[in-house]
């Protein structure tokens, strides 16, 4: 009869949690990469912030808009839908006394809270060019 020793026992322990590790990484949640342009009355929206928010799953991302209403979100985004909301641009931190040149942000409060917005987008697997139309 065979006995078997610690180390075997370990290395076939090893090998058990690794087939389980990859097993459970191929049935990982699948993911899309999100991008487009924002638009306000038919116009690019040049400054602030487009948020995805999936309340459901606590999940969500942001993109910050470019000169040409132009956004990419930070990371991967579950598949699924997700409300979408505008925030205006941070502004600027400046020394005492200079007074900052915000630039105009015009976008109605109901496209810039998550309760209210009425836009709403599918993200699907893969990359996804989601174009954001605000009137």
């Amino acid at each position: 009869m065979r006995s078997i020793t610690f180390p075997r026992l370990q290395r076939s322990l090893g090998v058990l949690v690794l087939i389980a590790l990859v097993l459970v990484g191929c049935k990982g949640k699948q993911t899309g990469t999100v991008s487009g342009k924002v638009t306000f009355k038919g116009k690019p929206l040049t400054s602030g912030e487009v948020q995805f928010i999936n309340p459901e799953k606590g999940a969500g991302s942001s993109g910050q808009l470019d000169s040409s209403g132009n956004y990419t979100l930070a990371g991967q985004l579950e598949a699924g839908k997700y409300k979408v909301y505008i925030q205006p641009p941070t502004p600027e931190q400046l020394p005492p006394g200079k007074v900052s040149t915000r630039p105009p942000f015009d976008v109605p409060p109901k496209f810039q809270d998550p309760s209210q917005t009425p836009i709403s987008k599918d993200v699907k697997v893969g990359p996804n060019d989601i174009p954001i139309e605000i009137d």
